[in-house]
């Protein structure tokens, strides 16, 4: 799938609105002409030239509710810091995917 810079995209949007056709457009920006298509479609939905889209990664191995049993376990003192509470509470899930959950929530160490 070939990237298209922010000038370019902003030259397909711009000639899709003065009423050029998909493949002059493509001759312009020096692409093909479904990628063309395809970006003026997504500038449609989100008109920043500059703008990524969030983009969808591996599913998260601790729900809420565990993120707030874990969260109450180190401020109470149940548990020390993350490694402590992966120890005690999640065996399946590793010690450094605690500790960053738990530093997304605030509580550091």
């Amino acid at each position: 799938m070939a990237k298209l810079t922010p000038t370019k995209k902003k030259t397909i949007f711009l000639m899709y609105q003065q009423g050029h056709k998909t493949r002059d457009i493509a001759a312009e920006v020096h692409a093909d002409p479904s990628t063309v298509h395809r970006n003026y479609a997504k500038l449609l939905k989100s008109p920043g030239f500059y703008a990524k889209l969030d983009r969808p990664g591996h599913p998260c191995r601790l729900d809420l509710r565990t993120l707030h049993c874990t969260e109450c376990w180190v401020e109470t003192g149940k548990a020390r810091d993350a490694a402590n509470v992966q120890e005690l509470l999640l065996q399946d899930v590793g010690a450094s995917t605690v500790c960053r959950n738990l530093a997304e929530k605030g509580l550091h160490g």
